[in-house]
C-alpha cells in the first residue's frame, strides 16, 4: 500500500516565507528537536492525537466513542492502547481533541493550491514547503513540484539543514567531473532541493555542543550543506540561498553566536540574512501533546532585536526581517 507523507497544515496568504503572497505546507516529521520549537506537532512522523485543554466541556463523548477503551477520561487516554482511528477527534463536539496529520497525495495538494495561482502570480509569490522538515520527503516533494514548476509556480523550501546527500565529493571535484556530477544530482534528494527556487536555510547556533544541547543533534552536516548549496550558487547551479536566523532570548540571541552566525554566512560569500524574532505562541502545543514543556520565554524584546541587527551589519551583512526581505542576489563580489 502506498503511504504518503502526514501534512499537518495548509495555510495561504502567508507574507513571512518568501516572497509575495504564499501558501505553506507543513510536513511532520523532524530530525531536530529544538527546545524553543514553535511546531512541536511536527517532530514525529507518525498522526498524533491532540486535546486542547481549554476547549474540552467534559462531555464524556470521546470515552463513548474510543472502540478500544483507550480513553480513560476526557482528553487522557492510553498511547498504548490506542489505535489511532481518531474517532474521538470526530465526535468531539467542542474541538477540543485533535489530529495533527493527515496523509495526503501530492494531486490533493497541488488541486488545493491550485486555487491561489492567480494569487500567487499577482503578489509574486507561491509554495513553500514547510514542517518539521520538508527534505525528509524527496520522492514526494519531486511529485509536488514538477507540477507546480510546470504551472510556473514559484516554489521554496524552509529547512533546518540537516538531510544528507549521497555520491558528495568535494565542491571543486564535483564540479569539475562530469561524471561525480551526474551521479549527485541523480539522487532524488537532489532533484527535490536542485528543483526549487529558493531554500530558506535556518542557521540556530555554531557552537557544536550547545547545538547538541538545545537542538538535539551536532551541527556539522548542516554547516556542511549551507557551504554545499552556497557554492552552487556561486557556479551558478542549483536554488537561490537565503540563511535565517531564529533569534532565541538566552540561547541564541548572545553576541557570540550572532557573530559567528553573520561572519559564517559571509565566509560562505552570501551577504544578507533574515532574524527571526521568538514568539512564545506554540507553548501551549506542548500541552495539547502530553509533553513536558521544553522553553518557554517572553516574546523576544525590541531592543535585543535591534541589538543583533547592529551586530549583524557590524559584520558586513544586510540584515531584514520576516516579509521585510528584498530577495535579490545575495552572491558578494
Amino acid at each position: 500500500m502506498t503511504t504518503y507523507p502526514q501534512v499537518f497544515a495548509i495555510q495561504h496568504f502567508c507574507v513571512h516565507d518568501g516572497p509575495g503572497i504564499r501558501s505553506v505546507v507543513f510536513f511532520k516529521g523532524c530530525p531536530l528537536r529544538c527546545s524553543w520549537c514553535q511546531n512541536p506537532e511536527s517532530w514525529r512522523l507518525e498522526a498524533e492525537l491532540g486535546h486542547k485543554r481549554r476547549r474540552c466541556i467534559e462531555c464524556g463523548t470521546c470515552l463513548k466513542t474510543c472502540p478500544t477503551g483507550a480513553m480513560k477520561a476526557p482528553g487522557q487516554w492510553a498511547p498504548e492502547t490506542c489505535n489511532q482511528c481518531f474517532r474521538c477527534v470526530a465526535s468531539c463536539p467542542s474541538g477540543a481533541l485533535t489530529r495533527f496529520g493527515e496523509p495526503r497525495t501530492a494531486a490533493d495538494v497541488h488541486a488545493e493550491l491550485a486555487k491561489e495561482f492567480a494569487l500567487y502570480r499577482q503578489s509574486g509569490g507561491g509554495v513553500t514547503f514547510s514542517g518539521g522538515e520538508a527534505s525528509l520527503f524527496p520522492e514526494y516533494l519531486v511529485s509536488l513540484l514538477d507540477p507546480l514548476r510546470a504551472d510556473g509556480i514559484h516554489v521554496a523550501m524552509e529547512t533546518c539543514g540537516l538531510f544528507r546527500f549521497r555520491h558528495l565529493r568535494p565542491l571543486d571535484e564535483l564540479l569539475a567531473d562530469g561524471d561525480a556530477w551526474c551521479a549527485f544530482e541523480s539522487q532524488v534528494l537532489w532533484k527535490a532541493i536542485g528543483a526549487l527556487d529558493l531554500v530558506l536555510f535556518d542557521l540556530k547556533l555554531m557552537d557544536r555542543a550547545r547545538h547538541r544541547e538545545h537542538c538535539g543533534t551536532d551541527n556539522l552536516p548542516i554547516h556542511d550543506n549551507f557551504r554545499l548549496l552556497a557554492g552552487l550558487v556561486h557556479a551558478g547551479r542549483g536554488p537561490q540561498l537565503w540563511p535565517r536566523l531564529p533569534l532565541v532570548p538566552g540561547i541564541t540571541d548572545d553576541e557570540d553566536n550572532v557573530r559567528a552566525v553573520a561572519r559564517f554566512v559571509r565566509q560562505a560569500g552570501l551577504g544578507a540574512i533574515t532574524l527571526l524574532p521568538y514568539h512564545n505562541l506554540g507553548v501551549e502545543k506542548f500541552d495539547w501533546l502530553r509533553r513536558p514543556e521544553a522553553f518557554s520565554a517572553a516574546t523576544l524584546a525590541e531592543e535585543r532585536l535591534l541589538q543583533a541587527r547592529q551586530l549583524v551589519e557590524d559584520e558586513g551583512l544586510r540584515c531584514y526581517q520576516p516579509g521585510d526581505e528584498d530577495y535579490g542576489p545575495l552572491i558578494l563580489r
